[in-house]
């Protein structure tokens, strides 16, 4: 059976169409469905030298983290924002089309794929997620089998032009010119950043003195924004596992040292996350 996607070819930008085992354009490229369920869209140009994104230990232990529920608030509030804007902006029979851009390995939009079947029937939810590391992606397949996943840079997003209701682009690299591509004139795209205080108290362990950390989650000139909400509470990380997974899935865990928060446990730190909506303009 073939269906229609909203993928695009990224050898000759023609739309692709899903069969049983490949993706393939009007051109004759092809792009086999791997057994996972993933389609694998980056091009060798796309990236740098080495392995691009977050590594599989990075990935292993977001995942063992996320899943014990310490972001669920803030991932509440992110559906919570995706479904009130969907209310006034899309007919209740209407399609919703809906991508992660740096979906990581899938917890966020697992879970708002879950709250928006709640609401929409499935034909109706047309949600995709792409994210640079294939080790990600093949997380993000497991937790979900009815989202579309590629791998694919945020520099250049597998998706047709003008064919987005939403954007999300959660702690994740932000190509703005790509964001307003994909996106419909309608279209909104919605950033989480973290706060001024993201953090602070694994900060204060393992550096001298941790400052603040600075504006985070701002574009530029092809969006307006029209809402920001900010999402705090303080986590009790119970056990040295979490603790340790908490720091080795940040960005700290390439410049700091462990050996601070070894055999800790019972700590306490704060969430702190900036969520924007822009308006595509």
């Amino acid at each position: 059976m073939i269906s229609k996607s909203l993928y695009r070819c990224p050898n000759c930008f023609r739309a692709l169409k899903q069969g049983e085992k490949q993706y393939f354009c009007s051109k004759g490229h092809t792009f086999d469905i791997a057994r996972k369920g993933y389609v694998n869209l980056l091009l060798p140009g796309h990236t740098g030298s080495g392995t691009p994104g977050d590594t599989k230990e990075m990935l292993r232990c977001r995942r063992e983290f996320l899943d014990q529920g310490y972001y669920k608030s803030f991932s509440d509030k992110l559906n919570e924002i995706v479904i009130s804007y969907l209310a006034k902006d899309k007919k209740k029979e209407e399609t919703i089309s809906l991508l992660d851009a740096g979906c990581g390995e899938g917890y966020y939009i697992w879970r708002l794929s879950k709250s928006l079947k709640e609401q929409y029937k499935d034909s109706q939810i047309d949600i995709y997620g792409i994210d640079v590391s294939k080790t990600a992606v093949n997380y993000a397949c497991s937790r979900s089998k009815d989202i579309r996943f590629a791998v694919a840079s945020n520099y250049h997003i597998p998706i047709l032009d003008n064919s987005l209701d939403f954007i999300l682009c959660s702690f994740a690299p932000r190509d703005e010119k790509e964001f307003s591509r994909i996106l419909k004139a309608s279209g909104k795209l919605i950033v989480a950043a973290p706060g001024p205080e993201h953090l602070f108290s694994l900060r204060q362990i393992l550096y001298d003195s941790p400052d603040n950390i600075g504006s985070r989650g701002d574009v530029g000139e092809a969006f307006s924004l029209l809402d920001q909400y900010r999402v705090r509470y303080t986590i009790n990380l119970k056990t040295n596992k979490d603790i340790l997974n908490l720091f080795l899935m940040t960005p700290y865990s390439r410049h700091a040292e462990v050996d601070s928060i070894e055999g800790k446990e019972n700590f306490t730190t704060e969430v702190d996350i900036n969520i924007l909506v822009y308006q595509k303009a």
